[in-house]
Formats: structure tokens, C-alpha cells, sequence
């Protein structure tokens, strides 16, 4: 069983994402997931974001999306943290831009766990506290604690 304290490391954060579109937004995280080790190949994982971009919507209003993908290339589940400098287009339940994003890569073997991350994610999201901070944090530090608080209580 996977838990967030397995797979959110603050290398996996960037609170200063440069991206501008959705597009910048994969290339950037999953660059930063490339050079951590949790990726062996960027391109693939990139294609595997996209494709399940066109499934369904990723983003969940707030200013938050959670695109994930599932792919071979992953070398270990991670979730990624990314804040945005400028608003991103996106769709969302909300229709407004996106300037959190929590992004899951997950190995294909991880299947069962993804889904369980993925609704202690949005449970999380459901606290008006946490959505806060995930906008307004100073530090990864912050960041990482707030994910991670709810687990380990």
C-alpha cells in the first residue's frame, strides 16, 4: 500500500513553474520528474498525460488541476507538486485557470494504489485550509507538511 509520505518528496516540488499553457506545464514537471529519477523517459510519459487529458477533466476548480498518468517509464509512483507564476488555461469543473497543479505518475503495477492516492488527494482537497496553503505557501516545506498531515495523524 502506498501512502503520500511515499510518494510526495520535496524534490518533487516547484512552486515557481515558469509554464503558460497546459503543455509547458507537462514538459516542466515531468522534466523535474526526469531529473529526480522517477521517470526513465519523458516523452512517453508526456504522451500519457495528454491521452488522458482527452478521457476526462483534470481540473477541479480552485485553481487546482490533478492530471495523472499511468506508464511504464515511471520507475516509481510519485506525486508532483507545481504552482504556476501566471494563470493556465484549463478545463475545469469551475471554468476558471489553474495555477496549482498535482500531478501522479504511476507505474503500471501501482494500478489499486493510484486510485487510493487519488482520493486521499481530493478528500485533502476538500479543506478549504490545505487549497490555501497549496496557493499561498512560501515554502515546499509547507507544501509537503500540509499533504502529508492528514497521514500521519
Amino acid at each position: 500500500m502506498l501512502d503520500i509520505r511515499e510518494v510526495l518528496m520535496e524534490e518533487n516540488v516547484n512552486l515557481e513553474l515558469e509554464a503558460r499553457t497546459k503543455e509547458e506545464v507537462f514538459t516542466q514537471m515531468t522534466r523535474m520528474l526526469y531529473e529526480n529519477g522517477a521517470i526513465r523517459e519523458e516523452q512517453p510519459f508526456i504522451d500519457e498525460l495528454v491521452h488522458r487529458e482527452a478521457e476526462g477533466v483534470t481540473g477541479i476548480g480552485e485553481g487546482i488541476a490533478i492530471p495523472h498518468g499511468r506508464s511504464a517509464v515511471v520507475n516509481r509512483s510519485v506525486i508532483a507538486i507545481g504552482r504556476t507564476r501566471a494563470d493556465v488555461s484549463w478545463e475545469t469543473f469551475d471554468d476558471k485557470p489553474v495555477r496549482c497543479i498535482i500531478m501522479f505518475a504511476i507505474r503500471d503495477v501501482d494500478m489499486s494504489q493510484h486510485i487510493m492516492l487519488l482520493s486521499h488527494v481530493a478528500q485533502l482537497l476538500l479543506d478549504k485550509d490545505v487549497i490555501d496553503t497549496l496557493h499561498h505557501a512560501h515554502t515546499v516545506e509547507e507544501i509537503v507538511t500540509v499533504l502529508r498531515k492528514e497521514e500521519s495523524e
